[in-house]
């Protein structure tokens, strides 16, 4: 598991050792926390309203 502190190519080889196979890392791709998630933008009062049925 990747604790901020290990370098890739140690946490890839012991997942190599557990696997009992070698691995190899053909690409990767880099996601910040929080992005790709795309948040909907409301309006409160006319949700409330709808929800009422007004």
């Amino acid at each position: 598991m990747i604790d901020g502190k290990s370098k890739i190519s140690d946490v890839v080889a012991a997942a190599a050792k557990a696997a009992g196979t070698p691995i190899t890392v053909k690409s990767f791709v880099r996601l910040q926390l929080g992005e790709g998630i795309e948040k909907e933008a409301s309006d409160f009062a006319a949700e409330v309203a709808a929800a009422a049925g007004i």
